[in-house]
């Protein structure tokens, strides 16, 4: 007789997780609070263009990565056509010329030398050290061969594990060092990170899968239900039941009580650890990773519709307002934009999609009201600020804006439920690089978790493979062997 298995979220680790569930014999059933899967990998249509929230690469898209098995068990990759990216990110510069980030190590060190001549020494060291990174090989069930591969990076990971600000403070040119900064930080991560997927994506191992996140999660929903699975859609979790110190099920907003013989939690993490258990589990060690690590911030999500063919133009792009605007509470320096104008599939022909990724502060959203007057409002002010930046490095864009819309960490605490209106988990920086989040709490048996709260990074691969692990942990407790299959 199979075990029952109760799975808590449909984002892409409750999905992964529910697919490794089915392959190796649970009785398995996805309980997701929104009407579609996927949670933070979604995109939603306005007027005729899709918006995306998510992918902006996938990395193992190649067959040479080892999480391209990952994604062949999940059915993601097969059939699927990616698109390999020459240009990791762009910054304007003044002349109204652009800064590119090449993915390629020689065509960056052309690229910063043009910018920057006399910092020869440094980017020579910069671009040979980023084209050794393509040697790194990263496992997904590392043996003694695969960790011998993984030796000759071992030393990179130790050198680049400091902030980009703190690495650019050997640059000795103000002006480059700026754009430096510009290009590689986000929210002071790690410097190895945009390192490792710039690697990947010169070996063709991080492309972007054309149509998006939303084929993408399809095709995972559909190996998941062709594996036996089943889903169960508008489902809010409301506790997980406990009795003896065993999980044994939910109880949903309403009152049902679902039973199960085991549990896995692939929803927010300070909502499965303090809300849904009543933090009885979470322990010192748990207690201090939501009080002192970082999660990635709330974002304003600004999708703009524009009548205009931008494929000449960098795929993504950094601006940086000089000095700092105020948006919505909050002084911002620096927001990404991605340019979709290579993925015609998301909007009509001759037309274009932009989005515009803007930090933001919890706090001050929080206090409005959803729905109301003045949280429309300030939707509405946040994407015209978004719209006036963008228009100072394309002029004219103003006139062909079509459509805006706002997605605001209410949007994102209201359709996933995560902490704080984060996008995603804890973020990738010195202290989270080689941490191992638990994905079992002391003291709570039949019970496991997975997602982004025990993944520092986040991204797809952080859920899938947290996802693979927190079910290798079930088998474990089920006293089973760990199988897998593929398509």
């Amino acid at each position: 007789m199979s075990t029952s298995l109760i799975i808590i979220g449909g984002g892409i680790a409750g999905l992964a997780a529910g697919c490794y569930a089915r392959m190796n014999g649970f009785d398995t059933e996805i309980l997701e609070m929104h009407r579609l899967p996927g949670g933070l990998c979604t995109a939603w249509k306005r007027q005729g263009y899709t918006f995306d929230l998510c992918i902006h690469w996938l990395t193992g898209s190649g067959p040479g990565s080892s999480l391209y098995k990952v994604w062949e068990e999940l059915g993601i990759v097969q059939g699927r056509t990616f698109l390999d990216l020459d240009c990791y990110t762009a910054v304007p510069l003044k002349s109204g010329d652009w800064f590119r980030i090449f993915t390629d190590p020689d065509r960056l060190r052309e690229e910063m030398l043009r910018i920057a001549p006399g910092e020869g020494p440094f980017i020579d060291e910069f671009t040979r050290d980023l084209a050794r990174m393509r040697r790194l090989y990263i496992p997904v069930d590392p043996g003694i061969r695969d960790l011998m591969r993984m030796l000759p990076a071992l030393p990179l990971f130790r050198k680049y594990a400091l902030p980009v600000s703190e690495l650019a403070t050997r640059i000795r040119d103000q002006d480059f060092r700026e754009l430096f900064v510009n290009a590689f930080d986000w929210h002071d991560q790690s410097a190895i990170f945009p390192m490792m997927m710039m690697a990947m994506m010169a070996k063709g191992e991080a492309g972007y899968p054309q149509g998006g996140s939303l084929p993408v999660v399809r095709a995972l929903e559909s190996r998941f239900l062709s594996l036996g699975g089943s889903v169960r859609y508008g489902s809010c979790v409301e506790k997980i039941l406990v009795e003896n110190d065993r999980a044994v099920g939910v109880r949903l907003e309403g009152g049902t009580e679902l039973r199960s013989g085991l549990v896995l939690s692939a929803a927010d993490g300070h909502s499965t650890i303090f809300g849904w258990l009543d933090g009885r589990y979470a322990g010192d060690r748990v207690d201090y990773y939501y009080r002192s690590l970082r999660p990635f911030p709330p974002l304003v999500f600004v999708s703009l519709g524009v009548a205009g063919d931008y494929t000449r133009e960098p795929g993504s792009f950094v601006l940086c307002p000089d000095p700092p605007e105020l948006i919505a509470g909050k002084e911002v320096s620096r927001v990404i934009v991605r340019n979709h104008a290579d993925d015609p599939s998301l909007a009509p022909p001759g037309k274009t999609v932009f989005s515009l990724m803007v930090e933001a502060d919890w706090s001050y959203w929080r206090q409005f009201t959803y729905p109301s007057e003045e949280y429309a409002r300030e939707k509405e002010r946040a994407g015209k600020q978004a719209v006036e930046m963008l228009s100072k490095v394309f002029p004219d864009i103003a006139s062909r804006v079509e459509v805006i819309d706002v997605a605001t960490p209410l949007t994102f605490y209201r359709y996933t439920g995560n902490w704080q209106g984060s996008y995603q988990g804890w973020l990738w920086t010195r202290e989270t690089a080689n941490l191992k989040i638990p994905q079992v709490l002391r003291g709570l048996k039949n019970f496991a978790m997975a997602g982004h709260w025990t993944a520092p990074g986040g991204g797809l691969p952080g859920a899938a493979i947290s996802a693979r692990n927190a079910v290798k942990i079930l088998c474990k407790m089920e006293k089973r062997p760990f199988r897998t299959t593929r398509l």
